[in-house]
């Protein structure tokens, strides 16, 4: 049998107490590996799956790290990265750190298979959703991993699409899955221009929330702080007021909790 000693994971960084990784002052836990390659991700050093700066850990270490935080934290979060590839491996972890009454929570970009990650999916208490976009331009903004320095395309809306309709679909339809669930806590979309049409998302999203008041939306301006092509990203910065505007659009078709950042 497998215990939390024999299992490693790799380990980008621990906030042993953050109150902005979901409700309550929680220990935060940053996984090396992404799926995606977001233009605008803020910690792109966690996307390739092997960094230098990363350290496998097994999940007794991080269950111990945990347990230094108590009796000052209210659970876990577990961000990246995106933890849903390392599935398989967080179940354990999850059960154990629930038998001492924390609660587990996924800070996801929402493409994952989610049968796959059923399992893990099942223990998890709350998700932090992501949204990442709306039709052909997510290809550029987040699925182009030979893009590898991050710079802005000049195009980009591509003409063809080059991945499976499915897979960009794939964010919207899990979110409809885990929504009846009770699983998410609040849904959050990096504003961005030039990539897809903010509005058209929104009102798709608004399909599904407005049936669930107590998930919060939050609009998340983008920013170039931090990003690997900051000149580039500046000129898809929406204004002050094209922010507050998708807003009241999100609130004028039924959402009723909104956080504009």
């Amino acid at each position: 049998m497998n215990t939390l000693a024999n299992i490693f994971v790799p380990l980008h960084r621990i906030i042993p107490f953050s109150n902005v990784e979901g409700q309550g002052n929680r220990t935060s836990i940053f996984l090396q590996g992404c799926k995606l390659n977001c233009l605008y991700c803020h910690n792109p050093e966690t996307i390739a799956r092997h960094n230098p700066e990363a350290k496998m850990v097994s999940l007794q270490y991080l269950y111990d790290q945990i347990m230094d935080a108590v009796p000052f934290i209210r659970g876990i979060t577990i961000s990246g990265g995106e933890p849903t590839i390392h599935h398989k491996k967080l179940v354990p972890l999850f059960q154990a750190v629930r038998k001492t009454g924390l609660t587990c929570y996924l800070d996801s970009s929402g493409f994952f298979d989610y049968e796959q990650t059923l399992p893990l999916i099942e223990i998890t208490d709350k998700f932090l959703f992501d949204l990442k976009g709306d039709g052909l331009g997510l290809q550029t903004l987040c699925f182009d991993r030979k893009n590898q320095a991050g710079l802005i395309p000049t195009q980009p809306i591509p003409t063809l699409q080059h991945i499976k309709s499915d897979n960009l679909n794939r964010n919207l339809a899990n979110l409809a899955k885990l929504l009846p669930l009770g699983k998410i806590e609040e849904v959050r979309l990096v504003f961005i221009t030039g990539f897809f049409d903010a509005h058209t998302l929104i009102a798709k999203v608004a399909e599904l929330l407005r049936h669930y008041p107590d998930v919060l939306l939050k609009i998340i301006r983008v920013h170039s702080k931090g990003s690997r092509d900051p000149q580039g990203l500046n000129a898809h910065i929406p204004t002050l007021a094209e922010t507050q505007e998708l807003a009241d659009f999100a609130q004028h078709l039924g959402i009723q909790r909104i956080k504009v950042i």
